[in-house]
């Protein structure tokens, strides 16, 4: 489907990250960024559900368009 960017509220300890393998966390200043590529709708679905479930202020989901080569291909 594709890579997505959940940025949340509040530092998430490794406890909560763990709990999403297949995304990566940046902790950021008051936030946390998790990232990575996640293969449909489900999904996301999915990992939003877990993060509402947990208490988790969601404050932006974006995807992220594929990079372009320069040779015109998608990476």
């Amino acid at each position: 489907m594709g890579h997505y960017v959940i940025r949340v509220n509040g530092n998430l300890s490794r406890e909560l990250t763990d709990a999403f393998p297949s995304l990566a966390a940046d902790a950021e200043p008051a936030q946390t960024v998790l990232h990575g590529y996640l293969a449909d709708q489900a999904a996301l679905a999915g990992i939003l559900n877990h993060l509402d479930m947990l208490g988790v202020d969601i404050i932006e989901v974006m995807q992220v368009p594929p990079a372009r080569r320069p040779d015109g291909g998608v990476e």
